[in-house]
């Protein structure tokens, strides 16, 4: 380690002292010897050329194991399975000086970086180049060295390679750290705790960090979540949003790239799929007698997103034991991804009636949903039923490769609810579903009047905007025949604006300019009686929201529109109610949706009644 540190100095410093001595930054390669090379590989003993390992389903085999002092310098794998998901349920395990709980315990992919594929890529330290895993990380040992490899795959490893070159060394100091590896996967961060990455106790060097993420609603919202960096019991400091730690920008904005100690190996913007590294060998982080640190998932934690890092770090021993791994089954990538708005079965109250189980799911407001189940399915589960009270079950076949898979999910139909809805399963002795996602039926207002723009002036340092304290024209009178004047033009009036299907409607393209501004949008809702309802809505940036003259809901600050992420109670009169809103754009998208709760099916939106 020491070594490898004088190395990268070296290069930093690029021998620029003439009177030093030096001659340049790899003098080392010919300075005195100081340990005994030494390779252990599978190599065929008989002189064949069967130079692999064939590792039965199950069973576990030992790479290396070898008395010490001594370092590791290289590790190069590859490995032929039949199993797709080898890259997860393979582990790799590293013991020290005869530890019982292992220093490293990851799996085979995320260990060399990437879990989702196999890619090629190159960093100064490990990567994968054209078909093998390759590893620099300097490992030392006093007493003894044992690497071994787990095989969860369920079948045979047909063919694994592997190279282990090291030195052996006449001593190494007694307080020399070692080399640690854990892996933590939070498979479904639907809390609003942030992500460990690691929370050693020791005294060492944190070195690096790889990090395999995926959204599951298919985007990359979960790269706004900052970094947070606790050590030896104090805040020190967080970051500005993860790609920005992995030392790149805007959601990687030119995609995969890879340099000696950072990269993006994995961009997949259909998948919302991300595997970056960041080595912090010239910035190596020290710790005295703690280290903590974690990842947000999204601003404020708000995004549900599979999270599974490795960190890497030296530390004196002993180390606290890691949590084990879970079951190999558990470790693959996402198939299916169950959606953020479901309720996990473990969530629900479950009841047996007879053949019959019942899953009842608890409905946020009184609504129309569509109801879906994610069935689990595995070898030789046949076929199972699914259905709503009073109607004709789903027929279901679970069978499936790998058990406790989730398949995709299926309709059950569209109900109307008020507290609860409940889903029949049988027969009784088949799994339980993965969830069941109650599905708002979404009659979006479609139709608007737009009018505008009128200035929202920015204001250096802040994110608020002045129109929503403003009073414009359309305000005091609504009236979709009106016209008014604004700083762009003597005469604006009211046109048409449609919504796309997912009911937003975009303002950019009806109004320039088209930021920093305000405009007003209005919609008429027709109620048969007199009754309270409820509006759902979103809107980028600010707002302001008026029904019937009455100012009912407003937000400050930066925001995405998004599908019901604003609920707000409001007394609709019998016959057509005029709802107006004004939307305040800061920069970038400038859009909103709304809709209306509506479990009888009596409402109706026009935009001109």
């Amino acid at each position: 380690m020491r070594k490898l540190a004088a190395t990268l100095i070296a290069i930093a410093a690029l021998a620029c002292d003439s009177d030093s001595g030096q001659h340049g930054p790899f003098d080392y390669l010919f300075s005195t010897p100081t340990g005994r090379f030494l390779q252990v590989s599978s190599y065929d003993t008989t002189g064949g050329n069967r130079d692999r390992l064939e590792i039965a389903a199950g069973a576990t085999a030992a790479l290396l194991d070898i008395a010490g002092p001594g370092v590791i310098q290289r590790i190069w794998i590859t490995v032929s399975s039949s199993d797709p998901h080898y890259l997860r349920r393979i582990a790799l395990e590293m013991y020290w000086d005869g530890e019982s709980e292992p220093s490293v315990s990851v799996p085979l992919g995320d260990f060399f970086g990437n879990g989702f594929d196999k890619r090629h890529y190159a960093s100064l330290l490990m990567g994968v180049s054209s078909g093998g895993f390759y590893c620099y990380v300097p490992m030392p040992f006093r007493e003894r060295a044992r690497i071994v490899v787990r095989n969860g795959t369920g079948r045979e490893i047909d063919a694994f390679y592997y190279h282990i070159g090291l030195v052996q060394v006449e001593g190494l100091p007694r307080d020399v750290p070692t080399f640690h590896a854990r892996w933590n996967r939070d498979i479904r961060t639907d809390t609003d705790e942030p992500h460990e990455v690691i929370a050693a106790v020791g005294s060492g060097r944190f070195i690096g960090m790889s990090m395999n993420a995926e959204s599951y609603r298919d985007n990359l919202e979960f790269l706004d979540g900052d970094e947070f960096f606790y050590v030896d019991g104090e805040f020190r400091g967080q970051g500005t949003g993860t790609e920005d730690y992995f030392n790149g920008g805007w959601y990687f904005q030119h995609g995969e790239f890879e340099a000696p100690f950072h990269g993006v190996v994995v961009k997949d913007d259909t998948l919302g799929r991300i595997a970056a590294y960041r080595w912090h060998v010239l910035d190596p982080i020290a710790f005295e007698d703690s280290i903590r640190i974690e990842l947000e998932h999204g601003q404020d934690n708000v995004e549900v997103a599979d999270y599974a890092t490795v960190a890497y770090w030296y530390q004196t021993e002993p180390h606290a034991a890691f949590p084990a791994l879970q079951p190999p089954n558990e470790r693959r990538t996402l198939g299916v991804k169950v959606a953020p708005g479901a309720t996990l079965t473990n969530d629900m109250n479950v009841r047996t009636s007879g053949d019959v189980r019942i899953l009842t799911g608890v409905v946020p407001r009184p609504d129309r949903y569509e109801v879906l189940v994610y069935p689990r399915g595995g070898p030789s589960l046949g076929t199972a039923h699914y259905g709503l009270a009073s109607r004709l079950p789903v027929s279901i076949d679970l069978n499936a490769v790998d058990s406790n898979d989730v398949l995709e999910p299926v309709s059950l139909g569209v109900t109307s609810a008020s507290q609860a809805v409940e889903v029949e399963l049988s027969p009784a002795g088949a799994p339980l579903p993965a969830a069941v996602e109650l599905r708002p039926v979404r009659n979006w207002a479609t139709e608007w009047n737009v009018v505008g723009p009128w200035p929202n002036p920015r204001t250096l340092g802040t994110e608020l905007s002045a129109a929503v304290d403003s009073s414009y024209a359309p305000e005091k009178d609504p009236a979709i025949t009106a016209s008014y004047s604004s700083p762009w033009s003597d005469r604006v009036r009211w046109k048409r604006a449609s919504a796309s299907p997912d009911g937003q409607i975009r303002l950019n393209p009806h109004f320039t300019p088209n930021e920093w501004v305000a405009a007003y949008a209005q919609a008429f809702l027709y109620s048969p009686v007199e009754q309270e309802a409820t509006l759902l809505f979103g809107a980028d940036d600010a707002h302001v929201l008026w029904v019937n003259g009455d100012r009912v809901s407003e937000r400050q600050g930066r925001h995405i529109s998004r599908a019901d992420e604003l609920e707000v109670t409001v007394p609709l009169l019998a016959g057509w109610n005029r709802v107006l809103l004004k939307v305040a754009d800061l920069d970038g998208g400038w859009a909103f949706q709304m809709r209306v709760a509506d479990p009888g099916g009596v409402y109706r939106w026009a935009a001109n009644p």
